[in-house]
């Protein structure tokens, strides 16, 4: 039946090579086109997960937002419902404590701090301590020394207002921060 060509022609081994190339071609093209769809198949998941990742990270973030919300508006009514502490009147801190310091040295009560120099009633008590204490202890010295007078046969010998053991530091005053480091 099939009878083999003794003496094909050109063209027709042509044509059967050209068949073989397109078969080929298509094979090599079907093996290439099925390893680029598994590829992208795990570029996709990888992708995917990356993706489910990050949006578990979004809503994490969006409950601390959330939660971190909640503390600064629980925060700002608390504020709102308190009374302040220190009036925003005072504009420089530091002239408030000295003119504090000078009003307690003059016997200014703790009330009068308050009001007049724009510090809390706790540094209010400690400015009266530390200074008010000073003018308390002089007064009391003042009234015994008339009472304490020395007898005439006694003699007089300068008082030293510094110990000779105690440093002298020049233009520093005692007990300052200077004095201790210097």
């Amino acid at each position: 039946m099939f009878e083999i060509l003794p003496n094909p022609s050109l063209d027709t081994v042509l044509i059967v090579l050209r068949g073989a190339l397109l078969i080929g071609a298509f094979w090599v093209f079907a093996l290439a086109f099925t390893r680029w769809r598994r590829a992208d198949e795990r570029d996709a998941q990888r992708l995917h997960a990356q993706l489910e990742r990050t949006f578990a990270e979004l809503r994490s973030l969006h409950e601390t937002v959330s939660v971190m919300s909640a503390r600064i508006e629980a925060m700002g009514e608390r504020v709102e419902s308190e009374p302040r502490i220190a009036p925003v009147s005072v504009p420089n801190g530091s002239r408030g404590y000295d003119l504090a310091a000078r009003l307690a040295k003059n016997g200014a009560d703790i009330e009068q701090l308050v009001a007049t120099c724009g510090v809390t009633r706790h540094e209010a008590e400690l400015l009266t301590r530390l200074h008010g204490a000073q003018k308390r202890e002089a007064t009391p010295a003042v009234r015994e020394q008339p009472a304490q007078r020395a007898p005439a046969s006694a003699p007089t010998r300068p008082i030293q207002a510094q110990p000779q053991s105690m440093p002298q530091h020049s233009g520093r005053k005692r007990g300052s921060l200077l004095s201790v480091v210097g």
